[in-house]
């Protein structure tokens, strides 16, 4: 696995870096900190004024870039694998995805929030635009997570199910796990008002598919070594997904994303949307 982790020093970021106790030694590491030199407000103060501000400004924020990456390093685990430091300047979300898609990186593991009065919004703006358009899979650390055995895996197709798979086969996890793969049939949230004419012996047909399609993924991920139940639930998607990881104490949810098309922005402004917003375990979108 190649890694991207987005530092900040803030304490999620800090959450973030530990998230490497749980996931398998990296045939590479990148460690990265973006510099994102405010403008200056005052342009009454004089170009040289303002030239000799920015300057030092630009000074502080490296310094707190370097000492963030350093701090980041010392709290990887033991043998964490090859590790590159980087300290790029410019809007961190599209450095981030620019030196993803670069560097070919499987993994960007992000805190959810930063900190201070600006980075507060990073969750609004840096994470959700990185697990948006990523070119690769991404982990969005929203408490801090030592170890990652209980996973939740909502599934909606075939296609989804085939994603998770190609995803685990590279072991992105250091112990097995414990999955639950659930799917959910949303009669209560229809995309048009025709849940009541749905006959009983339709949603028993459904209720079927979805169980023999969660009983398959269920079996390729045991024989991958992982432990892992089938779950199917008619409900609204999002609270359902949501209300199952807490029931699960799920480490982490795991769903797929689509193509970087209006399509996946629809869907992330719908159910992943929704669920990465409200839930309160860690998310990791995968994009095969």
């Amino acid at each position: 696995m190649k890694y991207l982790l987005g530092v900040d020093g803030s304490d999620q970021s800090v959450d973030a870096t530990r998230v490497f106790e749980a996931l398998s030694p990296a045939e590479s590491l990148m460690v990265l900190y973006v510099v994102n030199v405010p403008g200056i407000p005052y342009p009454a103060m004089g170009a040289g004024v303002a030239k000799d501000l920015s300057m030092a400004v630009d000074k502080a924020m490296r310094e707190e870039g370097e000492r963030a990456i350093d701090q980041a390093v010392s709290l990887l685990p033991l043998n964490p694998g090859p590790v590159k430091k980087r300290l790029e300047t410019g809007k961190p979300a599209e450095v981030i995805l620019t030196l993803a898609e670069e560097q070919n990186v499987d993994l960007v593991v992000l805190g959810a929030r930063g900190i201070g009065q600006i980075r507060e919004q990073m969750f609004g703006s840096v994470s959700h635009r990185v697990m948006t358009h990523a070119p690769c899979s991404t982990l969005i650390i929203k408490r801090p997570v030592r170890k990652i055995q209980q996973v939740c895996i909502p599934v909606e197709s075939q296609e989804d199910g085939e994603a998770v798979v190609r995803f685990m086969k590279k072991k992105p996890f250091r112990v097995p796990i414990s999955a639950i793969v659930l799917h959910v049939i949303p009669f209560s949230e229809p995309i048009w008002p025709v849940g009541a004419m749905i006959s009983p012996e339709f949603r028993n047909e459904m209720i079927a598919h979805g169980e023999k399609f969660t009983n398959d993924l269920s079996r390729e991920l045991k024989q991958l070594g992982h432990d892992a139940q089938g779950v199917v639930v008619v409900g609204a998607p999002s609270q359902t997904i949501i209300e199952e990881a807490t029931k699960q104490a799920a480490d982490v949810i795991l769903m797929r994303t689509h193509s970087r098309s209006g399509v996946s922005r629809f869907i992330l402004g719908s159910v992943s949307h929704s669920v990465v917003h409200h839930t309160e375990s860690s998310i990791l979108f995968v994009r095969e």
